[in-house]
């Protein structure tokens, strides 16, 4: 393990374990759809740090010239700076980026900040609470009405001009972007979160071992996946999982800008009710519950400056602005600062693992298919630990405990309610997926809620809605 690098770079945490790949994937295209400044480069760096991928053609596509050229000349840096020879291109035509493609990555947000705020402030107006807003909540089915119809379309290009490419998909809600474009257009669709990787990461640091001699069995949906086994060198430590972690100051970690560390009291709560250990900390966890956004339990657990509060009189969001770090790095004197550092989305092994057939074993959000997690649809898309092997995905079965089953039967049926609803524009869905969901307090709040977010959110939604 590397030293912790410094603030200058971009990286405030401990570097991965790098194991370099053997031969090469050969010129192959990949495709980034939605210029992120958070994944693309990335997603390069990684590829690099491994190694295989010094001749491939990167495509960046955005439908924002801005944004698309920035990041494509940070990965026009990069391929210089390490002496590669990665070409890069870049287009607004996506029909066009996808011709020929071996790979696509997506990171889009249909409407941006702007739609993302809209949605926070009619769920305010009815006092609805927003963390993060991304998962789960009125403001998560705001976005799968958004964006699934601009994902399917996308999958549908996939399937016609380039359909032996894999789909990763970076983009929120997760479990419904991934699951969908799958189910519409028969692409290979897969769904890369950090967050279940990090339970490898936090039980290595509780048991003081290495990343490597965690396992676990592991299922649920994206943001919420459930631990139900854990071995650490072999011998099974699950019934220790409770007492190991009260007696650690271990804390979870998110690394993608900056790292954030977040402490595992309401993991630690749940798994003491429920008997699994949940992924994700503090505000992911409390959006999947109805009990921690309540006034009292945000002044306990120290929510309220995580929550999304209206801005009275604010402008119209604009075009997100691009981190200062990322413009220092495309157009400074000095190098891409971050190159020596692995992130754990592992976009690079699952590539690798379909582009040359070697099995890579991870977390991934798919279809249900195997079924991964006993009883629940095969259509729905679930997290589950699965090893990759060119187009074969092979994994485990996992039966949740009851409790645990009800709780992820009802988010993929919320999943299921949204993706009609954003399909059909059907309103029927749309109320239900509300009524479900654990936010939602006030029964006669929900057809005005609904009508109020489709009139705040008209220009990104399909006309469907209001003929």
């Amino acid at each position: 393990m590397g030293k912790k690098a410094g603030k200058s770079a971009g990286w405030y945490g401990e570097p991965e374990e790098v194991v370099k790949n053997s031969g090469s994937v050969g010129e192959k295209k990949i495709v980034f759809v939605g210029a992120s400044y958070k994944f693309v480069h990335k997603v390069l760096r990684d590829m690099l740090l491994v190694g295989g991928f010094e001749d491939c053609h990167l495509v960046v596509h955005d439908v924002d010239e801005k944004p698309m050229n920035v990041v494509a000349d940070l990965l026009e840096k990069i391929a210089r700076q390490e002496k590669t020879n990665v070409t890069v291109s870049r287009t607004l035509d996506r029909r066009e980026a996808l011709k020929g493609a071996h790979a696509v990555i997506l990171s889009i947000t249909t409407g941006g900040d702007e739609s993302d705020w809209r949605s926070f402030e009619v769920c305010f107006k009815y006092g609805i609470p927003v963390g993060v807003g991304d998962t789960l909540g009125p403001t998560a089915l705001a976005r799968c009405l958004r964006e699934v119809p601009v994902v399917v379309e996308i999958a549908r290009d996939i399937a016609s001009i380039c359909p032996d490419a894999v789909m990763l998909n970076f983009t929120n809600p997760m479990s419904v972007i991934t699951g969908v474009m799958a189910r519409e257009a028969g692409i290979t669709s897969w769904g890369l979160c950090h967050s279940a990787d990090e339970l490898f990461r936090y039980f290595a640091k509780v048991f003081h071992c290495r990343k490597t001699d965690i396992k676990i069995d592991v299922g649920g949906v994206n943001h919420q996946a459930f631990v139900t086994k854990l071995l650490v060198s072999g011998v099974d430590r699950t019934a220790e999982i409770g007492e190991a972690t009260l007696a650690s100051d271990a804390k979870m970690e998110d690394n993608l800008l900056e790292t954030r560390r977040e402490e595992v009291t309401l993991q630690r709560d749940i798994y003491s009710i429920l008997g699994g250990w949940p992924s994700c900390g503090e505000t992911h966890l409390a959006e999947f519950y109805k009990y921690f956004f309540t006034p009292r339990s945000v002044e306990k657990h120290g929510f309220a400056g995580h929550m999304k509060r209206p801005v009275p009189g604010r402008e119209p969001f604009g075009r997100r602005r691009c981190p200062d770090i990322i413009h220092e790095w495309t157009y400074g004197d000095g190098p891409v600062g971050d190159l020596h550092l692995l992130t754990t989305e592992h976009a690079h092994e699952l590539l690798w693992a379909y582009f040359t057939g070697e099995p890579f074993t991870r977390v991934l959000n798919l279809l249900n298919a195997g079924p991964y997690i006993k009883d629940i649809p095969e259509t729905a898309c679930v997290e589950a630990l699965v090893t990759v092997s060119g187009k074969n995905v092979k994994g485990g079965q996992v039966a949740l405990p009851a409790a645990i089953h009800s709780l992820v039967e009802r988010w993929t049926t919320i999943h299921e309610l949204s993706i009609r609803a954003a399909l059909e524009c059907d309103r029927d869905a749309a109320r239900q997926a509300l009524f479900l969901d654990p936010h939602v307090r006030e029964v006669y709040d929900i057809a005005p809620m609904l009508e109020d977010m489709l009139s705040a959110l008209r220009p990104w939604l399909p006309a469907g809605w209001f003929e």
